[in-house]
């Protein structure tokens, strides 16, 4: 019995070259290709449904290695494509339609965001400033003695106060940093802070933001963090890139 296929879209973009890809594996060890449409090129590849239909996602997307291993695929192909444009529009993960068909109306419909996207992020790439809040020394109650458990409840309370004003404070540097970032890119994101479980560090993450920045103000960018990171030793600040960009190639439509 033949089994469904589907096809997945990884990005759309202009000016791409087929052969360039040629050999590529996609995801679920699929072959990458294209498709164009208008003045547009849709990169693909030919998707089996048993694994990536409606009902099989469902089950997938709980199993961690596999979505691990399929987001590892999709970002080398998205990356691979982006090496030879200067303008790409990446997709979300398993974006997938019945057809090539469907994927060309689906880009129809999205055309003029399409468009307009691709014009935003056209020689343009995409940085991440992740900033952390050092730690501090603030002084930690010692136990008393019982006649004294006023006192030490008293020192337990200034104790969270002096945590929560130091907080405080790392949380408006980190603001003030990223607007001190802003004139180097030509668009900027705030993204919500990552959990610790994510980052793996034990320092709570004050500011997690996306740069679109010219590629050509690349250096530019990256000496502007560095010259703001010594403004703010109290700040641990963590710079990426450049990447595709996906923060900036949001369509307005689901």
């Amino acid at each position: 019995m033949v089994s469904e296929s589907g096809t997945y879209v990884y990005a759309v973009g202009r000016n791409l070259d087929e052969e360039v890809l040629s050999g590529l594996e996609g995801v679920g060890g699929s072959s990458v290709r294209m498709i164009s449409h208008r003045e547009l090129t849709a990169v693909v590849s030919t998707v089996d449904l048993e694994e990536f239909g409606e009902a099989a996602l469902r089950r997938n997307l709980e199993v961690l290695a596999w979505v691990e291993e399929t987001a590892r695929r999709h970002d080398e192909v998205v990356r691979r494509a982006a090496a030879i444009t200067t303008a790409l529009a990446p997709f979300r993960l398993v974006t997938i339609y019945r057809s090539d068909d469907a994927a060309c109306d689906r880009i129809e419909e999205l055309y003029d965001d399409l468009v307009l996207v691709l014009d935003r992020v056209d020689r343009r790439s995409e940085w991440s400033v992740k900033v952390f809040c050092r730690a501090r020394s603030v002084p930690s109650a010692t136990v008393e003695a019982a006649s004294s458990g006023v006192a030490y409840l008293e020192r337990r309370r200034a104790e969270i106060r002096d945590r929560q004003q130091a907080a405080g404070e790392q949380q408006m540097l980190a603001d003030q940093l990223f607007w001190d970032l802003v004139p180097g890119a030509a668009a900027t994101r705030r993204l919500p802070p990552q959990d610790q479980k994510l980052t793996g560090r034990r320092e709570p993450m004050a500011l997690n933001a996306s740069f679109l920045v010219d590629d050509e103000h690349s250096t530019d960018f990256f000496e502007l963090v560095n010259e703001t990171r010594a403004r703010y030793p109290s700040l641990d600040i963590e710079v990426n890139g450049p990447w595709p960009p996906y923060s900036f190639a949001v369509l307005d439509k689901p």
